[in-house]
């Protein structure tokens, strides 16, 4: 149980890090900060992107057992996370490129949604950088 515990407190930290550097650079923005100050902000979001995915995939057990305080339940229990209509998806693989939690993955040639309880809880915004086609939906209703 320690193990999962320590998995758990480190996808916690992951989590507070990148929602604290989308706060900065938001700041940053309204206060209009030098571009290259800005842009080094966004380069380090580019450098932990791929480390933090393989995170989130190595550890997907700890993710489903992550309990969120403010909904009251873990992770495996709030059924928010993404739906691919394959009469509509065009395979473009935007949604992989998109996503900061490596929810969408590639088996047998074709987009999957491989680890849905990645997905950040009230996010579709994958669903916006998709295709024209809309191929990719969400719950119609946010979790509260």
């Amino acid at each position: 149980m320690i193990d999962l515990d320590k998995k758990i407190e480190l996808l916690k930290k992951i989590r507070q890090f990148l929602i604290i550097n989308l706060e900065i650079k938001k700041l940053m923005q309204e206060l209009n900060v030098d571009r290259d100050i800005y842009e080094a902000y966004e380069e380090v979001t580019k450098i932990v992107r791929q480390p933090n995915i393989k995170l989130y995939r190595q550890y997907y057990d700890a993710i489903k057992e992550m309990f969120y305080e403010e909904y009251g339940k873990k992770r495996k229990d709030i059924p928010w996370y993404p739906k691919i209509d394959y009469t509509k998806c065009k395979n473009c693989k935007k949604c992989i490129s998109f996503c900061p939690r490596g929810v969408y993955d590639v088996e047998n040639g074709k987009v999957v949604v491989k680890y849905p309880y990645s997905c950040i809880i009230n996010c579709n915004a994958c669903s916006t950088m998709c295709c024209e086609n809309n191929a990719i939906s969400f719950p119609d209703t946010k979790i509260n």
